[in-house]
């Protein structure tokens, strides 16, 4: 095993850790030696890795956008912008669904970070708005998408902020009435109102 691999999993298993710790006792509440003794290593090694608490809860964040954004290269093989979104739409609702831990960390505990690093953070979300844009626009010159979708801007938006709206209130708002699929297939039929032109699919039925 390389030394690159080793402190690879060193900052996963430092990661992994901390977003145990800070979605039970908060950022604040958790130390660095909190964190070493969970991930089983020294706290001199965390410093190696990582220059500071800050760094770390800034690392969680960035662990989840890339999640989010290796959606899209999982479903690069689907040709359709409706297949695709709708298995990108299903695969992120169901991973938040899993990691809500990761949510709660980034709503409760970014608020503590400097400017500059909330701002990285928030690029991120943005980074991923806009392939959300950008699938919008390939299924608008596919002619699957309607040439008018009402504020794209905001339904890129909606896609995540909904995801999130689950990952958060799924315990105490949701469940047990409605379970994850019922939600996920709602939410489909609300993005595909917005999305879908329907003016192709009469034209397909009247030839």
């Amino acid at each position: 095993m390389s030394a690159k691999t080793i402190r690879d999993t060193r900052r996963e298993e430092i990661i992994t850790a901390a977003r145990d710790l800070f979605s039970r006792k908060g950022f604040h509440g958790t130390s660095i030696p909190d964190i070493a003794r969970a991930a089983g290593i020294s706290t001199g090694l965390i410093y190696y890795i990582f220059a500071s608490k800050e760094d770390i809860l800034l690392a969680c964040c960035e662990e989840v956008a890339t999640l989010h954004l290796d959606l899209f290269q999982q479903a690069s093989h689907l040709v359709d912008p409706l297949e695709r979104f709708d298995f990108i739409v299903r695969e992120l609702y169901t991973s938040l669904d899993e990691g809500s831990k990761r949510v709660i960390i980034m709503y409760r505990d970014s608020s503590t970070l400097p400017r500059e690093t909330r701002q990285r953070i928030l690029s991120l979300i943005k980074n991923l708005d806009n392939r959300f844009l950008e699938l919008f626009r390939e299924g608008q010159q596919a002619g699957v998408f309607r040439p008018d979708i009402p504020e794209p801007r905001i339904l890129a938006a909606n896609v995540l902020g909904l995801a999130h709206l689950w990952a958060l209130h799924k315990t105490w708002h949701f469940e047990p009435a409605i379970d994850l699929e019922t939600y996920i297939s709602t939410q489909l039929d609300y993005f595909h109102a917005q999305l879908v032109n329907r003016t192709r699919d009469k034209e397909v039925l009247d030839e």
